[in-house]
This record gives C-alpha cells, sequence and structure tokens, in this order.
C-alpha cells in the first residue's frame, strides 16, 4: 500500500496556477469595485440631496 496525495502536484503537464488569477486581474476587479462603490454613494447621495432641497 502506498501512500499518495490527492493533489495534482508532481502530474506531468498539468500547471499549478491554472485557478489563480494574477495580481494585475485582482487589481483591476479592486479598482471596478471601488469605482462602482463611489458612484452608488455618489448616487445616493444626489438623491437625498434633491429631496432635502424639494422638501423646504
Amino acid at each position: 500500500m502506498s501512500v499518495m496525495g490527492a493533489s495534482a502536484a508532481g502530474t506531468v503537464g498539468t500547471a499549478t496556477e491554472v485557478g489563480e488569477p494574477r495580481v494585475r486581474e485582482l487589481a483591476r476587479e479592486a479598482v471596478t469595485l471601488m469605482a462602482f462603490s463611489a458612484g452608488v454613494s455618489l448616487t445616493v447621495f444626489l438623491i437625498v440631496l434633491l429631496g432635502f432641497w424639494l422638501g423646504h
């Protein structure tokens, strides 16, 4: 009986980095998320400000 791991480490022809995104892709996703968040925050702020002005 031999003990073998269940991972693909050591298997010929497989890339170990297939499922891992690159740092550039992670940074692009982070910037996209920050821009979306800023846009939503600004939109909500403008709606509240408009409602305040119309209330007076």
